[in-house]
């Protein structure tokens, strides 16, 4: 269902600036790192309507104040298709990707029989209670206990899962819908078998690529050094869809020193391997790729509500490279993303290389 909002601001005692939902310009991380730190941000949209009075003035972009966000520190943030924003910025009628640490953000705003706490939020305690939004718990069904047993989670402890949350935001929420079917969770626990299948030799190749880069190897940013890095998914037998991975860690390693995709796979931390963060990385990258298919599905109405900061580094990282077709269904990943300034001969090797 699309979101029909307007959001309204008052900027002086008779001025007052709206705009349609759909025209809202999702925040970056620059944005984020101000917000976290509780300074101002610069709010910003197109089609923008002012009035003052009876005389209205419409401005096709504007950046219309600049605001600071009261949140409590921890506190999840919405991904969109565009960036990010603030959940009080979540549309009616969204669909709303959850992953288990953003519910602790419903924890520090609702009690578990449903009533505000005394230092809740009230724009968050009434997105939760009040407003229109479906509830898509695939990463939560999928993350399981599997950050400690470094395995899919089976179809019946994605089921248990599934009841214990709707219990638990039943009680908080009552009023959300939760879209989980006993047929979906077959769909889901499919389709993450076949992330899970290849899941061992991704691994190896994560600790591979980290032995690698920390012993002083940097390939350069061209289609020779990515193959040097596609050499060592081979010999960890990564295949098929998992050749992705290839190309993220190569981002991650080429780039700068401390860049957002070597951040989330955590190569700048001691006790790599021992610390199992190979593991965590690739999961959190595939929470990124269910957001990505429900991008295609939902069209722009969709948010990933997580505390995650790297999570959210590496998708405001990325977004900027993925664009929705005109026919549903249909995403593009500009392959720039990767190897930044490609010449046309190189984007036709790279993409008979990653098969698609």
């Amino acid at each position: 269902m699309a979101s029909n909002d307007v959001f309204w601001f008052k900027l002086d005692e008779d001025l007052f600036a709206s705009f349609d939902e759909s025209d809202f310009i999702d925040f970056n991380w620059e944005d984020f790192v101000k917000y976290d730190a509780g300074l101002e941000i610069k709010l910003k949209a197109r089609n923008v309507t002012y009035q003052k009075g009876d005389k209205k003035q419409i401005k096709e972009e504007s950046e219309i104040a600049s605001l600071t966000v009261i949140h409590s520190k921890g506190d999840a943030v919405a991904l969109s298709p565009g960036g990010w924003r603030p959940l009080a910025f979540i549309p009616n009628g969204s669909t709303v990707l959850f992953d288990k640490n953003a519910f602790a953000t419903v924890k520090n705003h609702i009690d578990k029989n449903g009533n505000p706490l005394s230092n809740s939020i009230k724009v968050v305690v009434d997105l939760f209670q009040n407003r229109k939004m479906t509830i898509d718990p695939k990463p939560i069904l999928l993350e399981g206990n599997n950050r400690h047993d470094k395995k899919l989670p089976s179809l019946e402890e994605m089921r248990s899962e599934l009841g214990y949350f709707i219990e638990k935001m039943k009680k908080r929420a009552p009023n959300l819908t939760i879209r989980a079917t006993e047929e979906s969770l077959h769909a889901l626990h499919k389709a993450s078998a076949i992330f899970f299948a290849g899941l061992d030799s991704v691994v190896e190749f994560i600790d591979d690529a980290y032995n690698y880069y920390s012993s002083g190897n940097k390939p350069p940013q061209t289609l020779e050094g990515f193959r040097e890095v596609l050499a060592l998914a081979k010999n960890s037998n990564v295949q098929d869809m998992h050749i992705i991975f290839a190309a993220i860690v190569f981002k991650a390693i080429s780039g700068e020193r401390i860049n957002p995709t070597l951040k989330l796979l955590k190569f700048n931390k001691p006790d790599f391997i021992e610390k199992g963060h190979a593991f965590n990385g690739a999961l959190d990258i595939f929470s990124l790729f269910l957001f990505i298919s429900e991008i295609r599905n939902h069209d722009h109405n969709v948010y990933f509500v997580t505390a995650d900061k790297d999570l959210m580094h590496l998708w405001n990282d990325m977004t900027g490279f993925i664009r929705l077709d005109n026919q549903p269904g249909v995403l593009h990943f500009d392959l720039n993303y990767f190897l930044p300034g490609l010449e046309q001969d190189d984007i036709d090797a790279l993409k008979d290389i990653m098969g698609s």
